[in-house]
């Protein structure tokens, strides 16, 4: 049970990393969207712009989308205005199919989809994976299928299924949820710059971080604020929306009540080192300007093996989105 709940930890953080990186695409203007929470019925239609997938006897429309590719990864994300959203990540994707099945090829699969902030994400799991860690009555049903990359449009296109599993709220039960006739077609960047104004800074074990990118961006009722370092690796900070100055601790739980500390090596979500502990100090919050300033340190421990990053003198400056 704890490994799941790691990886459930994990691969939430690892998703707001991804998705803080990338620019917000609103949805064809020819496109109905129903109201209320995930899983609310909605209009749509085949052409412009386009995320949406059906359970709960219900079609799920997201109001934005946001894509990254490149020759590192493929993160594809639909959201709602309440905040759920799907995410799809694959590392070194191209046109084809994807399966837990042929995952070893690609290291990772990720499908997921949120209830919003404070939620813990329905996930999907191998049989294997779902089998070692005790879960009964579950059947993998993923598949992606990226149809099209449009170099020249620069749109991406495909379709997804999959069940996913999560611990509810309090940790203890298991929920299980079948999504199907998933469809996208959205457009995508390659996610190489980031806002000028924005600076992050710190010391991995002891080295100069060196940023390439600086993210900030409201998302759930949290703020993401990433310093990025090529294509993947990232450090990053989860602020809880309303954070107003003093000093926070720093935890790896995407539980909505606390703050949030990662580094990502990589996008597998087996290499993310959650802060254990950890502390961040804000020194400015301007809500209306979307501007916060503040320092932050922790130690990066992961379930999955014993190594430990420290992450010391860290700083940022971010607009945020």
């Amino acid at each position: 049970m704890k490994n799941i709940k790691s990886l459930f930890s994990l691969s939430f953080t690892l998703i707001v990393m991804l998705f803080a990186s990338c620019d917000v695409e609103p949805l064809d203007s020819s496109i109905a969207v129903g109201s209320g929470g995930g899983g609310s019925t909605g209009g749509g239609n085949s052409t412009g712009t386009f995320f949406r997938a059906n359970f709960d006897g219900q079609t799920w429309n997201a109001t934005t989308t946001q894509a990254i590719v490149n020759s590192d990864y493929i993160a594809i994300t639909g959201m709602r205005g309440n905040g759920s959203f799907f995410q799809i990540t694959i590392p070194n994707g191209t046109i084809g199919t994807y399966n837990w099945a042929n995952a070893s090829s690609i290291a990772s699969l990720g499908l997921i989809y949120s209830l919003g902030s404070g939620q813990v994400p329905y996930l999907s799991l191998s049989n294997s994976d779902a089998a070692n860690q005790g879960f009964t009555g579950y059947t993998d049903t993923a598949e992606l299928v990226i149809s099209s990359i449009n170099t020249s449009t620069r749109v991406i296109s495909g379709t997804f299924k999959f069940t996913g599993v999560r611990y509810d709220s309090t940790l203890t039960q298991t929920e299980t949820k079948v999504f199907t006739s998933g469809q996208f077609s959205i457009p995508y960047t390659s996610n190489t710059t980031s806002p000028s104004n924005n600076s992050f800074f710190c010391k991995l074990n002891g080295a100069d971080y060196i940023t390439t990118n600086v993210d900030g961006l409201s998302l759930g009722g949290q703020i993401n604020i990433v310093g990025r370092r090529g294509n993947v690796e990232n450090i990053g900070i989860t602020l809880l929306q309303n954070i107003t100055p003093g000093t926070y601790d720093l935890e790896n739980l995407p539980l909505g009540t606390n703050n949030i500390g990662m580094y990502n090596v990589d996008n597998s979500g087996t290499n993310a080192y959650g802060a254990n502990p950890g502390t961040v100090t804000i020194t400015t919050h301007d809500v209306s300007a979307k501007h916060i300033v503040g320092t932050f340190q922790f130690t990066g421990t992961n379930f999955f093996n014993s190594t430990i990053h420290n992450i010391s003198n860290g700083t940022f400056d971010v607009y945020y989105q």
